[in-house]
């Protein structure tokens, strides 16, 4: 890659939807003085999976392509994919708490949604029935985060996939905690019991229901 010439001076990256732009994300790992990265709209390929904690020393933003597993809409193959994504997106945002915020990224759980190509995916019901919840958000009560699977407009929702442990009940965010938890699961009703998606049998029993 050319921008290898600038690895010790290269502090901000700013490319939006050029198609001649190429390469893979582990390349600029180890620019020490990288602090943004912008390639939104580019063809980069990659797996923020495979980001380690030495790597990207310095990042304090970042914004990826579609093109790169688990960038901006990524649309998953598999629902089973998913929990390994969101233990990578909470231990990058662990190490740099606003690594995704500059777009609101996790307020919209990045956009990402399960493919319509997926052996996992299947229409909605032609009633006035929730549709299958195959969007993903983050969700946070008091400093605890987790997310779920749910519905387009986030108004049905899958359990809660916790990442944090629940806070201890003698803190002082215990209380936040609470009252926020209930703000949370308010949206947990139709999918009660269910963590992931359910089989589109089991769609269409809730329905029957």
């Amino acid at each position: 890659s050319r921008l290898r010439a600038f690895k010790g001076t290269l502090k901000s990256l700013y490319i939006w939807k050029c198609l001649s732009v190429r390469g893979n994300l582990m390349e600029m790992a180890d620019f020490p003085r990288l602090k943004e990265l912008e390639l939104y709209g580019t063809p980069v390929t990659g797996d923020i999976r495979n980001i380690r904690s030495n790597d990207f020393p310095a990042l304090e933003s970042l914004n990826l392509p579609d093109t790169v597993q688990g960038g901006m809409k990524y649309e998953f193959r598999h629902v089973s994919e998913v929990p390994s994504f969101m233990h990578t997106v909470h231990l990058l945002s662990q190490r740099t708490p606003a690594l995704f915020s500059k777009h609101y990224l996790l307020s919209t759980g990045l956009g990402w949604t399960l493919s319509e190509d997926s052996p996992d995916w299947y229409e909605k019901d032609e009633c006035e029935f929730p549709y299958p919840p195959f969007h993903l958000q983050f969700v946070r009560a008091g400093s605890r985060r987790g997310w779920s699977w749910c519905s387009s407009n986030g108004e049905y929702s899958c359990e809660i996939n916790w990442l944090d442990p629940e806070p201890n009940s003698g803190s002082g965010d215990y209380g936040t905690y609470i009252e926020e938890l209930q703000g949370v699961e308010h949206f947990v009703g139709f999918y009660r019991g269910y963590y992931q998606p359910p089989t589109e049998a089991e769609y269409r029993r809730l329905i029957e229901d």
